[in-house]
């Protein structure tokens, strides 16, 4: 990588202005250098993400090789009864079959219990991604803050001049009205004097001022570069700087903005989560909640997706603040412990099972008044639908959204259900080791259902103020695969209610415990 910049710092040394010297063509030896700096770090970025990506599902993989072993250490099912067995002897047979089962249950619950409490795969992704981000700064930072410094600098092109005249100063406003003529072109601009023997000075030499045109390379289409004339230099007798007037701000290359969003949310973000990267126990049984890394992700759907919906549209969305996302639903347990009944079209699945055929406002109500048990340790709401769907595809995709993915193995819907929700986390979790987020039962958000909104960024979107229907994401045991996507989106009336929908919670982090995280 030093080497890469090595050309641009050269490069840089001869466009800083000397007035003294005869001044290079910039267009011949800035832009293609620095075209050629982006072009090899670009191609060099784009292979060390798909190392990434690659090392990504390495992980993945050997983990769910791991979860899968437990299942294959229970014993053989035992033979038929014997023709001249008997039956104490079956029945004994039978009992220390299903001793050895228990056994092994027993300790592949332990062995997931402990893999889910530790956050192995979560914390072995955040891991990859810190290294990651570092390597980036490593290799980023010197080709963007040379950029940066160029940019900021400009450069002069040889043999591109300008005039300009001074005119009679507006003495109770300290300032002489000045015009820039470059090329035809006309600039008119005031220069502001601090006191009298200033202005002065600055009268006397009006006609032996020298004006030079500062030019910045800006990103052109198609991942090109053009100059941008950004100011005037205005110089005096003896060369020097007396005045610059700034003509138009330079738009910074991607790579700029990209290393500052490195340093200031996303590497300051996974860090945290390596430091936090144990889950939260939540104030009732079986209530997880594991630490979310925000970013920018694409939140929607491309245009070619399977059962895509027209309100899917792609857009950029910017989350700053990082979360605790519950592991599971709301199950009917917590909730009958919370609120004293059990609402569920589905009673007989279970206290481990979802709670649903629930309104928009229960789930509020019960909010409440769990923030009321958990006070001064954080407080729960309701996801945004941002948040949601960026941690049901971690960022990216849905889980099995991948060669020989399979839905069923994180999902309960219409093709594996048989009609019914089941209990929480039977099925694989995603990156997060968050469970049921696609499948099981629909989840509500926060927001109003409304388009998405029309800007370059989105940051931190909370849906329209108002609207007729509410949110909720992640389909449920009778929806079909199109419906359980991570970017599919339903809008249910707040005062609807059905077997089919719950909710999961989001505790909020406090400041504090970020300000204390290295």
């Amino acid at each position: 990588m030093p080497r890469l910049i090595l050309p641009l710092i050269a490069v840089f040394l001869l466009v800083t202005p000397c007035f003294a010297a005869e001044l290079p063509d910039v267009s011949s030896r800035v832009l293609p250098d620095l075209t050629e700096a982006l072009t090899r770090y670009r191609d060099l970025n784009r292979a060390l993400d798909e190392t990434r990506r690659a090392r990504l599902q390495e992980i993945e993989r050997a983990y769910y090789l791991k979860l899968n072993s437990l299942r294959l250490e229970s014993p053989k099912p035992p033979k038929p009864r014997g023709m001249f067995e008997t039956t104490e002897e079956y029945k004994e047979r039978l009992a220390s079959y299903r001793k050895k089962l228990d056994k092994v249950r027993t300790a592949n619950h332990d062995t997931l219990a402990d893999m889910e409490q530790r956050g192995v795969l979560r914390i072995q992704v955040a891991e990859v991604e810190v290294d990651w981000l570092e390597s980036q700064l490593t290799r980023l930072a010197p080709l963007a803050e040379t950029i940066d410094l160029l940019q900021e600098k400009g450069c002069i092109v040889s043999r591109d001049s300008a005039t300009i005249t001074v005119q009679r100063p507006d003495a109770d406003t300290f300032r002489f009205p000045v015009t820039i003529n470059h090329n035809g072109t006309l600039y008119r601009d005031t220069w502001t004097y601090p006191d009298r023997d200033r202005a002065e000075t600055i009268w006397r030499l009006r006609h032996d001022l020298k004006v030079f045109p500062y030019y910045t390379p800006v990103p052109a289409e198609n991942d090109g570069i053009e100059l941008n004339l950004t100011a005037f230099m205005v110089t005096g007798p003896d060369n020097v700087p007396l005045m610059r007037f700034p003509v138009d701000t330079a738009e910074p290359f991607d790579e700029v903005k990209r290393l500052a969003r490195i340093r200031s949310d996303e590497l300051p973000a996974a860090r945290v989560l390596l430091a936090l990267s144990n889950s939260v126990e939540g104030p009732l049984p079986g209530m997880r909640f594991v630490f979310i890394s925000p970013r920018t992700f694409t939140m929607g759907s491309p245009k070619d997706t399977p059962g895509r919906l027209p309100d899917e549209r792609l857009h950029k969305v910017r989350l700053t603040r990082p979360f605790y996302m519950q592991t599971t639903e709301v199950t009917q347990a917590q909730w009958e412990t919370v609120m004293g009944e059990n609402p569920s079209a589905f009673p007989y699945c279970g206290g481990d099972c979802p709670v649903e055929n629930i309104y928009w406002q229960d789930a509020q109500r019960f909010i409440t008044r769990l923030n009321a048990r958990y006070k001064g340790k954080g407080r729960f709401r309701l996801p945004t639908e941002a948040e949601w769907e960026y941690t049901a595809r971690t960022g990216s995709t849905d889980p099995w959204d991948q060669p020989g993915g399979d839905a069923g193995a994180y999902a309960w819907f219409r093709s594996n259900s048989g009609d019914a929700p089941h209990k929480v986390a039977t099925r694989r979790s995603n990156l997060w080791n968050i469970y049921d987020m696609n499948g099981n039962v629909s989840e509500w958000c926060s927001d109003w259902y409304g388009p998405y909104p029309e800007l370059p960024m989105a940051r931190n979107p909370k849906g329209p103020v108002r609207g007729d229907f509410r949110v909720s994401r992640g389909g449920s045991w009778f929806h079909g695969i199109d419906s359980i996507r991570g970017a599919h989106r339903n809008s249910d009336n707040a005062g609807d209610k059905g077997g089919y929908i719950g909710f999961r919670l989001v505790l909020e982090i406090p400041t504090e415990a970020l300000n204390h995280t290295p």
